[in-house]
């Protein structure tokens, strides 16, 4: 087993602060102290490494990335893995490390311990494991931080998403300028706060075009696939069937597509789909869809910059830090397989 500071600040009788002092060369130790803790560290061979040389410093250069991790979690939010590598890059490119915390529940303590352990400069959390008593004692310990996504509830943390409102009203914009303003929208539950941001930009924009958006048009769902094709069908039958259906996500609007597909619909032409996101399956829907897509690899080394600028600034604070949607047009017609 190699030898640590732990073991050094044993035999030299101090703390494991003052060895990392000692080794800093820090003016404040005392000759004698300096001497128990060089002859420890010549009797046991130990080499300092980058932590114990950062410890004295008050700096780890490492950061902690946690999230809701279950099992198949690359087919339910894919999105997850683009944000980590994007924060690992742009952290390794500042010479930080990235430390991946996966978590099967909302653990406050997982945070209080490594908070606590000071082995950190700071954590990048994922809105997926927030909740108001952790925002409550982050703010609290003062540990820089950066939350992804914004959290449903009143909070003063940091945190970044992407604009969901202003994706909500490209869409739509997209949608009229092919002339269709019979606008449907299949999104997931009442509580899916993306969702419900999205929707509102629908409305805001079609609003400001003077257009109505029909109650029978906005239908809620679990976000499945059997979701998004019943939904679809719902709306063939509705007497006031739609020109264009706007999906909240890539699930939803697989399963649209397949039920206009079994319906023999024109899409286009009879009507245009639009989704949320270019990955995973817009891109293979056939035709593939025009979608509102989001570079979650940028909005990981956004995450990244902001934190390291909390971590050199204690009093830098932020609220709210939005990234911006591009359209990727796709108006190709179905292909015959």
């Amino acid at each position: 087993m190699s030898t640590t500071m732990k073991d050094v600040a044993r035999i030299a009788g101090v703390s494991i602060s003052t060895v990392s002092k000692v080794i800093n060369g820090s003016p404040t130790i005392s000759q004698a102290t300096i001497d128990r803790v060089n002859h420890a560290i010549k009797n046991l061979n130990y080499t300092p490494n980058e932590r114990a040389r950062n410890l004295a410093r008050k700096s780890t250069k490492h950061v902690a990335f946690l999230t809701l991790v279950k099992r198949d979690m690359a087919f339910y939010n894919p999105h997850v893995f683009e944000i980590m590598l994007g924060s690992q890059q742009a952290l390794s490119s500042r010479g930080y490390t990235m430390e991946f915390i996966g978590l099967k529940f909302k653990n406050l303590d997982v945070v209080k311990n490594l908070v606590e352990s000071q082995k950190i400069d700071g954590m990048i959390v994922h809105a997926s494991v927030i909740t108001q008593e952790m925002t409550k004692f982050i703010v609290k310990s003062k540990i820089p931080h950066v939350i992804i996504g914004m959290p449903n509830f009143p909070n003063g943390v940091s945190w970044i998403d992407n604009d969901n409102n202003l994706s909500g009203q490209l869409a739509t914009k997209h949608i009229l300028s092919l002339e269709k303003e019979k606008i449907a929208f299949i999104g997931g539950k009442k509580n899916d706060l993306i969702s419900e941001l999205r929707l509102e930009g629908i409305k805001e924009e079609l609003s400001h075009n003077m257009i109505s958006m029909s109650d029978n048009h906005i239908i809620k769902t679990n976000s499945s696939f059997k979701d998004g094709y019943e939904a679809t069908v719902k709306l063939l039958n509705d007497k006031e069937r739609p020109n264009a259906i706007i999906c909240a996500n890539n699930l939803l609007d697989l399963g649209c597509i397949k039920a206009l597909n079994d319906y023999s619909i024109k899409i286009p032409d009879e009507i245009a789909v639009v989704t949320f996101d270019d990955y995973p399956y817009a891109i293979i829907t056939n035709p593939p869809t025009t979608a509102i897509n989001i570079d979650v690899y940028d909005l990981g080394q956004q995450a990244s910059r902001l934190l390291i600028e909390k971590i050199k600034k204690p009093n830098y604070h932020f609220q709210t830090y939005m990234t911006v949607p591009l359209l990727v047009t796709r108006e190709s017609t179905r292909k015959t397989i």
